[in-house]
């Protein structure tokens, strides 16, 4: 295995760069971690960042993405059933027995739509 220390060169190389501060006490622990993973600073704080904030944004996404899927259809056949019970009230003045299962299915799906926004706004 190569002892390198630095990330493998890219084609137009990598013009972005930040500056990070750290007390002397996180400098050296920076410094330890670095030699131990056989890494300079700036690779270990980059792969850390990369390795923990793409993955969970990646599950996060295909979560979101899933649970949003799953919902818009829920929504598009609701609507499709309330616009069928509107013109059958409107064309014979009654509300029919059904309507009272849709309304209920409406609200399931809004709580779920609650549901999975509170759970967005804790992670």
């Amino acid at each position: 295995m190569p002892d390198r220390r630095r990330r493998a060169n890219v084609k137009g190389g990598r013009p972005h760069s930040w500056q990070v501060t750290a007390s002397d006490e996180e400098a050296a622990a920076l410094v330890v971690r670095a030699e131990q993973a056989r890494k300079t600073v700036p690779a270990l704080l980059f792969d850390a960042a990369m390795a923990q904030g793409m993955a969970e944004q990646f599950v996060l996404d295909v979560e979101v993405r899933e649970e949003l899927t799953a919902i818009r259809n829920m929504m598009r056949a609701l609507g499709n059933n309330m616009n069928q019970l509107a013109k059958h009230a409107n064309a014979t003045g009654e509300f029919p027995a059904e309507a009272t299962a849709a309304i209920k299915a409406v609200q399931r799906t809004a709580a779920r739509i609650n549901d999975t926004l509170l759970d967005l706004g804790q992670r």
